[in-house]
């Protein structure tokens, strides 16, 4: 069942003020030593600098007492390395991910429980009741993430090129490859080679035009029982035609669809709304517009809630220097800037209730187009095993349109193994 955002909304318009306090203080070590902490995350560049800045502030008010170190690690194979590391006793205190990762912790007692070292006023009664909940959906009903911004996948357009053909945003997944159609044919025809469209995150596009006729990517009884259902194997079919007439890439050569847009190479992408700091426009201006749609009538798409998500280790000193920091993190004078750089929306509405950031989401083009999607968003479970799922469906859609696998024999695979990592 989805978990729709609604309540989303009325953070990011009504802007309601929250008055916010400090917490319960965690204790550092013994007296003269220092609790390390150590953060893996993915962040590039300016949001990698950003969070250096925040570590940097709260290691000169902790001095003495907390250190935090932050590490970038490659994105391919992320979730394996610190489920590796972690399980093994040498992992990271605190990582940058979804609030799902927590869920594949917990068994062992590896997942940290905020609700230890948080009061209320730090993170419950700062954020919208669905937030909140994608917080504490466990088993074990613990605070095991941190939510600390929202985004979500939109759609990026080459508004010249929309204007020269005299085409419309496109609403539904038919009326997008008529455009790409149009413009491509129309390029090509006066000697421009350009490709229609492409997601940067195809795993992601994949779950929601699952979701979007009503198919669960991931069922109320932690089964995946609709990977195989005619109506996705018909889209991908419908996907392939496209790739194969040269108006759909799955994969672009350089891994994102972004760099090749901003370079005039694709009409439009399909990227999250923080990878607009991430786009140099060469020559032409950006428009932004909703996720395509199998149905106007029943729209569906997905947000996508970024966390600090903590493990627990035997020294108690690390496990309450780590909450401190998100804690920390949280504040309002580092959200704030955090958001800007990562170009993403702020859960707190007492930061969304800013001059500062109403400047900043009125001025940026990628958060109106995301905040219009909030009334029929949702996110993806919380159960174990749904990174195995997500590995999946990716090396399966992959198989299908770019190597030409058969749809029905290779999603059925996928599915008995997405399956089996559930129910283990």
């Amino acid at each position: 069942m989805k978990k729709l955002f609604k309540v989303l909304v009325v953070v990011l318009a009504a802007m309601m003020l929250v008055a916010c306090s400090g917490g319960n203080s965690g204790n550092g070590g013994d007296e003269g030593e220092v609790a390390e902490v150590m953060i893996w995350h993915t962040l590039t560049d300016h949001d990698e600098e950003m969070l250096q800045q925040i570590v940097d502030a709260f290691n000169a008010e902790n001095e003495g007492k907390y250190h935090v170190t932050q590490e970038t690690q490659p994105l391919d194979g992320f979730n394996a390395k610190v489920y590796e590391a972690v399980t093994n006793g040498v992992g990271p205190n605190l990582v940058w991910l979804f609030p799902s990762t927590a869920q594949d912790y917990i068994d062992e007692g590896l997942a940290l429980d905020y609700s230890k070292y948080f009061a209320d006023a730090d993170y419950k009664d700062r954020v919208a009741a669905g937030v909140y909940a994608a917080s504490t959906d466990y088993a074990d009903g613990g605070l095991h993430a941190v939510v600390c911004t929202l985004t979500g996948p939109i759609m990026f357009y080459n508004k010249e090129l929309l204007e020269k053909y005299n085409l419309e945003i496109p609403q539904t997944w038919e009326e997008l490859l008529t455009v790409c159609k149009t413009v491509v044919d129309g390029e090509k025809a006066e000697g421009n080679n350009i490709m229609g469209f492409g997601p940067d995150d195809y795993v992601t596009m994949s779950v929601i035009v699952m979701e979007q006729p009503g198919l669960d990517y991931i069922a109320d009884n932690k089964t995946v029982p609709n990977w195989t259902n005619q109506k996705f194997i018909d889209w991908l079919n419908w996907w392939k035609e496209a790739e194969d007439a040269g108006y759909f890439m799955l994969k672009d050569p350089e891994g994102y669809h972004s760099g090749p847009y901003g370079n005039q190479q694709y009409l439009c992408y399909m990227g999250s709304s923080a990878g607009m700091n991430y786009i140099t426009p060469n020559g032409f201006t950006i428009v932004t517009g909703p996720v395509p749609q199998v149905d106007p009538a029943n729209p569906y798409t997905e947000i996508t809630t970024r966390a600090m998500v903590g493990f627990a280790k035997e020294n108690e000193a690390e496990n309450a220097g780590a909450a401190e920091f998100v804690k920390f993190f949280t504040k309002a004078e580092n959200n704030l800037p955090f958001c800007q750089k990562y170009s993403a929306s702020t859960p707190f509405s007492d930061v969304a209730s800013s001059d500062v950031y109403k400047e900043y989401f009125n001025g940026s083009v990628a958060q109106q187009a995301f905040s219009t999607l909030l009334p029929y968003s949702g996110t993806r479970k919380s159960v174990k095993g749904s990174g195995s799922a997500d590995e999946a469906l990716k090396a399966a859609v992959g198989s299908i349109i770019i190597d030409g696998a058969d749809p029905v024999e290779t999603m059925t695979a996928a599915q008995a193994t997405a399956n089996a990592a559930l129910a283990d």
